[in-house]
């Protein structure tokens, strides 16, 4: 299950219903619909991808694996252009 955050390099501003993702590095910017910022502020770098569809999906009324699907397209599309990456879950509280 992939777990994602925000690229700690990327700051987000937003504007109204739009936002706009600076790589700080890079100097790009990003432009992210509502949906997209949505689903960044739902990346905790905890929380497994599948959990974060699900609750898009209750919030937005469709049906999981459509927001997942979705979602995983958007995520790929972000993870290329450096605003989100992947995490490695945790695994320490399992071995205690």
């Amino acid at each position: 299950m992939p777990i994602y955050r925000l690229n700690p390099i990327v700051a987000i501003e937003d504007f109204g219903e739009r936002s706009l993702a600076l790589h700080c590095e890079d100097l790009r910017l990003v432009e992210l619909n509502a949906t997209a910022r949505d689903l960044v502020n739902r990346l905790d770098g905890k929380t497994p991808l599948e959990a974060v569809a699900a609750a898009m999906a209750a919030d937005y009324a469709q049906p999981v694996e459509v927001i997942l699907e979705d979602a995983r397209v958007i995520l790929g599309q972000m993870e290329q252009l450096g605003i989100v990456e992947p995490v490695q879950p945790d695994t320490t509280e399992d071995q205690k």
